[in-house]
């Protein structure tokens, strides 16, 4: 049961436009952490083989691009540098805190209140990533605003980490289209032969760098989704009865747009709420449509120049100091203003009794496991 859910009282969030001020600037003078109650939050990363064997305060996200491929990866390991390396007092954890504020991935909740010494003396923060809702957490940080409800807190996604821009020398060139993301995100049209026939009678390429997700603790370096130097547009198109799924993030757009590379999306929610005209990327909701748009781009060069141009401006709303901002206000800010009541605190001693049970529970099942024997 979350916190907010058990309280009454509402304390209003920062402002979801994506026009929070930036640590450091004249409006924002000092970080959030300077004038909050919270001390230092902990960040939770209990599985860690994909980095084989690196220490993960070494690493340094746009560096080490290729390690941040997945949710837990993106959402905690990267936040948690990020903040780090503002200044933030932030701690990373392979075990549960004994107490105060902690951001876990929302895979990982579960497992953090089952093993914590004292669940609820926890301020459980999960990011949801493209999961469903987390109950268990006192507050969730989601991605998409329309997934904003009760408990929820509006940070969008990172940029893609160490992402290298289409190249400046092509110019008006239009040749290479790429789809950067997994196989089964990609409409089943613009994986088949017809889509690469149909595009190279254009006299194109299709650049389809797809992985099968296998996990959130795994790598997926070897399709470069960080390097745009040589794409010319960015063509996804989602399964039609996955469009509709509020959770998945607009970052296909997003990382687009810092690329300066301009788009042809699928009408999915997460791209329309960021969607003020066409500049920002045409839709298409069949591949008989995406030919279209393509055809329109390759015929308008002025028009695919705006889009360029457009794009770029609307990728500093994502900048990593703006959104390492939001998060600094979000965790030193809304989260101990959110969870500061009467309600909250009852609903983290309930959840607190239920970890105790788990424990006790799990324990028993080991005490009963038949001995092997000698």
């Amino acid at each position: 049961m979350s916190c907010e859910t058990a309280a009454t009282a509402s304390v209003s969030e920062p402002p979801s436009d994506l026009t929070m001020p930036q640590a450091g600037d004249m409006t924002h003078p000092t970080p959030a952490w300077s004038s909050s109650v919270v001390g230092v939050v902990s960040f939770y990363l209990p599985d860690q083989r994909a980095l084989q064997g690196l220490d993960p305060e070494t690493l340094d996200p746009d560096r080490d691009w290729d390690l941040f491929g997945t949710g837990v990866y993106v959402w905690i390991l990267q936040t948690f540098l990020r903040l780090r390396a503002a200044g933030a007092p932030v701690r990373l954890s392979r075990t549960p805190p004994p107490s105060g504020g902690v951001l876990a991935h929302a895979d990982h909740v579960e497992r953090l209140l089952a093993d914590a010494p004292a669940a609820a003396d926890l301020t459980v923060v999960s990011a949801r990533s493209d999961r469903p809702q987390q109950i268990y957490a006192d507050l969730e940080v989601v991605q998409n605003r329309s997934s904003v409800e009760d408990f929820q807190i509006f940070i969008p996604s990172w940029l893609q980490p160490g992402l290298i821009p289409r190249s400046v020398d092509r110019g008006s060139r239009f040749e290479n289209i790429m789809y950067v993301g997994t196989r089964k995100q990609l409409q089943g049209d613009l994986a088949g032969a017809e889509w690469v026939d149909a595009l190279r009678g254009r006299g194109l390429f299709w650049d389809l760098r797809t992985a099968s997700f296998a996990g959130n603790d795994q790598l997926y370096s070897q399709h470069r989704w960080n390097d745009y130097s040589t794409a010319d547009l960015i063509v996804a198109l989602r399964p039609a009865a996955t469009r509709n799924v509020t959770s998945k993030p607009a970052a296909k757009l997003t990382n687009a747009w810092a690329a300066g590379v301009p788009a042809i999306l699928s009408p999915d929610p997460p791209f329309r709420e960021l969607r003020r005209s066409e500049l920002d990327y045409l839709e298409a909701p069949s591949c008989v449509e995406a030919l279209q748009a393509i055809d329109r781009l390759r015929s308008d060069p002025a028009l695919y120049s705006a889009m360029i141009e457009n794009g770029l401006g609307r990728a500093r709303e994502f900048h990593t100091d703006r959104l390492t901002a939001r998060w600094a206000d979000a965790l030193w800010h809304t989260v101990p203003a959110r969870t500061n009541t009467s309600g909250c605190r009852l609903a983290a001693r309930v959840r607190g009794y239920r970890a105790v049970a788990r424990q006790v529970r799990r324990r028993l099942r080991k005490g009963c496991a038949p001995r092997e024997r000698s």
